[in-house]
């Protein structure tokens, strides 16, 4: 998988037929096992609290998911923290509130962040396009626009919680049911399309970064770049049948897993 930089916000995808062989593979053996996306348009439909929670989620998951997602697989536990963190209670506390929060995150280990995690949420209620008379409302007035589409809503999305970049607004979309065709390129996205389908980008000055943190950082600052890797791969995704925020789910999912390792080694 070459990616080669053209001109300023020019970018060449180049996705080879074996990596579309693989890709096709890893699709058809593994969406079974994968965790199915919620079902597209239920962002419309989410209550308040749903959307409060998904949004913390993305809060505790930047620097690393390994923690959020280990307290979100102890249900009574995650039941307790979301209740702890949840609009109606953080309204009714007057003081200290940065406090509190970060004193909850670092409680249930919800992210290595705690403090820093703890002003962003604080950002967040003092925030009017996110939060008024104590309801969350950063998606209400979009809720039945008819005519704005997800691209806008990514955009729009990306000014209303200026702490998300690109990545953890595509992943938030994912996860409320508001696309098909974004995908969050996360460590362990990049790391699979690096180790397995030789990801590296190449600069217009000739420069090649190849590691895979620096490549994940790139793409994530690189907003021109972000797409067209997106659209690229949401082409390919379109010719094996399958929609990109659903590979998307089936690359994260099964990254800490030996499946795709396996699936690449002896049948794709």
């Amino acid at each position: 998988m070459e990616v080669r930089e053209v001109s300023k916000n020019v970018w060449s995808v180049k996705v080879t037929e074996e990596d579309k062989k693989k890709i096709m593979c890893i699709a058809q053996k593994l969406k079974s096992t994968t965790p199915p996306l919620p079902e597209y348009g239920y962002w419309k439909r989410m209550p308040s609290k749903e959307t409060w929670k998904s949004t913390l989620s993305q809060f505790c998951v930047v620097g690393s998911a390994q923690l959020i997602e280990k307290l979100m697989n102890d249900k009574k536990r995650y039941a307790e923290f979301v209740t702890k963190l949840s609009i109606e209670t953080l309204m009714k506390i007057r003081t200290n509130r940065e406090k509190y929060i970060s004193e909850q995150l670092k409680e249930f280990k919800a992210t290595r962040f705690h403090n820093k995690t703890a002003k962003r949420i604080l950002k967040c209620l003092e925030n009017e396009d996110m939060v008024k008379e104590g309801k969350v409302i950063l998606l209400e007035d979009l809720k039945n626009n008819e005519t704005v589409n997800e691209d806008q809503i990514r955009n729009i999305l990306l000014k209303r919680i200026p702490f998300l970049k690109m990545k953890s607004v595509s992943d938030f979309m994912i996860s409320i049911g508001a696309t098909k065709r974004f995908i969050a390129f996360d460590t362990r996205v990049v790391g699979l399309m690096n180790r397995f389908f030789g990801l590296r980008i190449t600069l217009k000055s000739g420069k090649k970064i190849e590691e895979s943190n620096k490549i994940r950082d790139k793409i994530g600052s690189d907003k021109a770049l972000y797409i067209a890797m997106e659209k690229r791969l949401s082409e390919v995704c379109r010719d094996i049948g399958v929609n990109l925020s659903c590979l998307d789910r089936i690359l994260f999912n099964n990254a800490k897993k030996s499946a795709i390792e396996y699936l690449l080694e002896t049948i794709c």
